[in-house]
């Protein structure tokens, strides 16, 4: 059984059907990447695995648990994170109070263990876990939004858009963590804008466009693709 299955999922807000007939897996322990246009549904998907909306049809199946109407704090139990674009940190709170916020249902006395286990992840965090994260950079906030995720050590974590509006060179720290934390067995599911870079380092991906697959296939054979390439990769 793959970790998360979501199958056939038809949903949106309101009247607004913004998925259609959308079908993906998420085996253990491993990476898929969801490119496609603005407007392709991706995030609404990402919602849709959360609970922050639930599909009007099809179902989704996480860990042999049908969670399509499930609440997020209910999921969350089950051993997934979600890290949204935005709003993704408390800004007026240091680094270690966002983590111990990021810790809800820990019990107390595994606190400092998960929270060093984070640290070990990102050390430059360690170093700043006093300081107030809306005075830190955009990479370093989004190193804290990862970082609070982790603490409840998911078994899947879903990322939205985790580059975004950072300098190529945040791009590339981020990934290599996106990397550090699969490598300890933490499968992941993301949404990305930098389509080629996240299929360099997918062991699946899919194309989502208009609200539906388009595409599937490995990381490798989606980049290889000229169709993929024209579309949706810049050339």
């Amino acid at each position: 059984m793959p970790l998360l299955s979501i199958n056939k999922i038809t949903g949106g807000y309101g009247d607004s059907e913004v998925l259609r007939q959308v079908s993906m897996t998420v085996e253990q322990h491993e990476i898929v990447a969801i490119i496609g246009p603005n407007g392709a549904g991706k995030s609404t998907l990402m919602k849709a695995v959360f609970g922050l909306l639930h599909p009007r049809e099809g179902n989704i199946v996480f860990d042999e648990h049908d969670i399509s109407q499930l609440a997020p704090h209910q999921i969350v139990k089950l051993g997934m994170c979600y890290v949204p674009q935005v709003a993704n940190v408390f800004t007026n709170l240091s680094v270690d109070e966002n983590l111990e916020m990021g810790a809800f249902t820990l019990k107390t006395k595994y606190l400092e263990t998960s929270k060093q286990q984070v640290y070990d992840m990102f050390p430059q965090l360690k170093e700043r876990r006093r300081q107030t994260v809306g005075k830190m950079s955009g990479g370093e906030r989004q190193m804290v939004a990862m970082g609070s995720a982790l603490m409840l050590q998911p078994r899947l974590l879903l990322l939205d858009e985790p580059t975004a509006a950072l300098s190529p060179k945040l791009v590339d720290d981020i990934f290599h963590h996106i990397d550090r934390i699969n490598k300890i067995g933490i499968a992941i599911m993301m949404v990305e804008q930098n389509a080629r870079q996240s299929l360099q380092m997918a062991h699946r991906g899919y194309v989502l466009a208009n609200g539906e697959n388009r595409q599937e296939g490995s990381g490798q054979a989606l980049l290889a693709d000229p169709k993929v390439g024209s579309l949706y990769l810049g050339g």
